[in-house]
């Protein structure tokens, strides 16, 4: 299973790693380091099969990566960590694990305050006659413009009414879209949450 809706969100936050660890992480419930780095590796080396002619050109993501990954994860409550001695070698080994429920509340609020900023943008278009200067400079509202005595600032060209019909267009389209990866988003959590509790109720 792919998390698509946290790609962005995670991306924005940390880097393509940890892109990649955290899906490693929801898809495997809890894992060690080691063999984080090579599920990892092994999709990396899947994905560039046939586009590659010497394997030994593959770039790999190392150890450290995925530990730094892991720690950036822990910081943001995101993952948490159970250490078990090895009763052979007497090291600690870490479990990790994802934080659902921190997770959950990442994508809710984060599409929430998108679609509150583009709601807020809607508002103001469908409230608001709009005047722009032919080279497109930052439409502004009829008494911004009748003060500026309908002369763009920036280039001196007269202002005329913009006609937003598009933007409000594209504005309705893309908060339809926003609630339907927000409602896509809950509903792969809502699958993964109903499959790790199966697992553990089988132990």
């Amino acid at each position: 299973m792919s998390f698509s809706q946290l790609n962005d969100i995670i991306l924005k936050l940390t880097d393509e790693t940890t892109v990649k660890v955290l899906n490693v992480l929801l898809k495997h419930k809890e894992i060690i380091d080691e063999e984080m780095v090579n599920i990892i590796n092994r999709e990396i080396e899947q994905s560039l099969e046939g586009f590659s002619e010497d394997p030994e050109q593959i770039p790999r993501i190392a150890l450290k990566e995925v530990r730094k990954s892991l720690y950036k994860l822990n910081e943001r409550s995101l993952a948490r960590y159970r250490r078990v001695r090895d009763k052979e070698t007497g090291y600690f080994v870490y479990y990790w694990s994802p934080i659902l429920e921190r997770i959950i509340d990442l994508i809710i609020n984060r599409r929430k305050r998108s679609l509150k900023k583009l709601h807020q943008r809607l508002d103001y278009e469908q409230r608001n006659l709009l005047y722009v200067c032919e080279e497109g400079h930052t439409p502004v509202t009829f008494s911004d413009a009748f003060e500026l005595g309908f002369i763009c600032t920036t280039c001196g060209k007269e202002l005329s009414q913009k006609d937003n019909t598009i933007t409000i267009q594209f504005l309705e389209r893309k908060i339809k879209e926003l609630d339907k990866e927000l409602k896509t988003g809950l509903e792969e959590l809502d699958e993964l949450v109903e499959q790790m509790e199966s697992a553990i109720q089988k132990k």
